[in-house]
């Protein structure tokens, strides 16, 4: 019987229980990704062995096998072929005239490779890195992620905070805006950019940011952008 649909086309050669099953398989895989391929690949060839076993149970010494399936292409299937070879499910193959010919396969042994391969756990999926830098009024905490560094509340440098990332990243705040939050008249001039200095050290130690904040004409920004 062949099977066609959404670009695939499965050839199954009816034969009993065995086969059945593997036209439900390859139903199930009808929209299968590249790293599946080689799961039905394997679960197709060990149903031709089912469907070339007579009924003593004796597996033919060589088995004719085509898998027209454009998922997994000659290359791909030798390779996949070349890998039981070594595991010795199979004795050897060739490819001839579009079917590749099997010698000696082991029933048992293709069975317990293909659930071997099915019954694998895939793998978790990584998390993605948060990126993105925070500043908490509340705690006085930047953040990116799970990194953390504190800023002392009620300080300088706290209050630096508090205004530069209550603007979107890249706006010059000007230096008395920073100011007006808090009576800086008894430090020197050069209290806002110390601030900056500091917080940019702070930031480089507990983040790994190099100079976050960035001054210009008396101006701060925050220089950063997310990957």
């Amino acid at each position: 019987m062949v099977f066609r649909a959404q670009g695939l086309v499965i050839v199954i050669t009816f034969c009993g229980k065995w086969s059945r099953a593997l036209f439900v398989e390859a139903l199930t895989n009808m929209n299968m990704k590249n790293e599946n391929a080689k799961l039905v690949f394997i679960y197709s060839l060990l149903g031709s062995v089912e469907s070339y076993t007579d009924v003593t149970h004796k597996i033919p010494a060589k088995v004719y096998f085509n898998f027209p399936i454009s998922d997994l292409d000659i290359g791909d299937q030798k390779t996949v072929l070349t890998e039981l070879k070594k595991k010795r499910v199979i004795a050897s193959f060739k490819l001839d005239k579009g079917d590749f010919i099997v010698s000696k396969p082991s029933r048992s042994m293709l069975n317990d490779y293909y659930f071997k391969l099915k019954d694998k756990p895939a793998p978790k999926p990584e998390k993605p890195v948060d990126t993105t830098i925070r500043f908490d009024e509340k705690t006085g905490i930047v953040s990116m992620g799970v990194k953390t560094c504190p800023i002392p509340i009620n300080t300088n440098q706290y209050f630096l905070c508090k205004t530069i990332f209550a603007v979107p990243f890249g706006t010059l705040v000007k230096e008395i805006d920073i100011l007006d939050l808090m009576d800086w008249a008894k430090d020197s001039k050069d209290s806002v950019y110390d601030s900056m200095r500091a917080i940019n050290n702070k930031i480089k130690q507990k983040l790994g940011v190099e100079k976050l904040l960035k001054w210009k004409v008396r101006r701060i920004f925050i220089d950063y952008k997310t990957e």
